[in-house]
């Protein structure tokens, strides 16, 4: 059989493979909501309640534990009282820093349960966040994350080639969600479920800038260049975003020619520096030499020095950045006018 054949028809198979773990995993959630609404469909609990809640849990499961998302903690029970434990809750996956995606910031963040897989030592783990509550007194309340880990059975891969490609399948698969499929940017997926928070940061950032940019007179470069040349040029643009900002820092396809950019502890009187640095390297794009015509843009910023984890927030935020940069297009399209009176 030729190569081919064989690569198309492993491909099939672990595709076949990823439907089984998938309803493997779905029959796990079934469990776990047949474990009744009293139980983990409710979101308040006393701490006796949790107690009694995880200790059944654990009889299930691989891992049951509490953790607090924004610090990157681990929560334990003693002697009636919520203690904060001195590793991180990302150590169990034998990280160094926070997991790029975790699911338990996006759970809390929209206050229902999220999911992911995370890989250790050649092992696929299934992970369920379920935002909670502990009420401590009537005026202490401690908001937490409920995560419920499980290993996922691997009896389907035979081979540890197919186990290795398994697992790259679901990693490429998981990348792919939050990615633009045309820039390889991120896309509004990763800006809507917080993660330019977690991006290697190991601690949430209170520090938040918000960049909005929009690209000048981009219909008129596809009516008159074409869409594919549209297209290559938005690619261009995208990597010349990513290479001029921080590592931390990150670059969002909002839609169509529209970008975000996120900074992250940055100071409000550098946002305009690195405003004009993008300027300029756009600029550096030349799509028609013979006319000698560049890539311009439109920006607009927003600024937070006391961030909080809040989708209001969050769109409060692009509102103004956005705001900002449809003023500096109104500016630059009445300057423009002005030059041919």
């Amino acid at each position: 059989m030729p190569y081919y054949v064989n690569a198309k028809f492993e491909f099939r198979v672990l595709k076949i493979q990823l439907s089984y773990i998938i309803i493997y995993e779905f029959k796990q959630i079934i469990i776990i909501i047949s474990f009744g609404v009293h139980k983990i469909m409710k979101t308040h609990f006393s701490i006796a309640e949790i107690k009694t809640t995880m200790k059944y849990l654990e009889s299930l499961f691989d891992v049951v534990r509490l953790v607090n998302p924004i610090e990157t903690a681990i929560l334990t029970i003693k002697n009636g009282k919520i203690h904060r434990e001195k590793y991180s809750c990302y150590k169990v996956w034998d990280k160094k820093n926070r997991c790029e995606i975790c699911s338990s910031i996006c759970a809390l963040t929209a206050q229902c349960p999220k999911t992911k897989h995370e890989f250790l030592s050649n092992n696929i783990f299934y992970v369920v966040s379920q935002p909670i509550y502990i009420i401590l007194t009537e005026k202490e309340i401690v908001k937490a994350v409920l995560e419920i880990i499980s290993r996922t059975s691997d009896h389907l891969l035979e081979t540890p080639i197919q186990q290795q490609n398994f697992f790259a399948l679901l990693n490429e698969t998981q990348r792919k969600l939050y990615e633009d499929e045309l820039t390889g940017v991120y896309n509004r997926r990763y800006l809507n479920e917080f993660l330019f928070l977690q991006h290697k940061n190991s601690k949430i950032p209170e520090k938040l800038t918000i960049i909005f940019m929009d690209l000048q007179n981009f219909k008129l470069i596809n009516d008159t260049y074409g869409h594919l040349i549209g297209d290559k040029l938005l690619k261009n643009i995208a990597q010349t975003l990513v290479a001029n900002v921080r590592t931390q820092d990150s670059v969002i396809r909002f839609g169509g020619d529209e970008f975000i950019i996120i900074l992250t502890n940055c100071t409000e009187d550098h946002i305009q520096y690195k405003i004009d640095k993008l300027k300029a390297r756009l600029y550096a794009i030349c799509y028609d030499t013979k006319s000698n015509l560049h890539i311009t843009a439109n920006f607009g910023y927003s600024h937070s020095n006391k961030f909080i984890l809040s989708d209001a927030m969050l769109q409060t935020m692009i509102q103004k950045a956005d705001s900002m940069m449809y003023n500096e297009k109104k500016l630059a399209k009445k300057s423009l006018n002005s030059t041919f009176i």
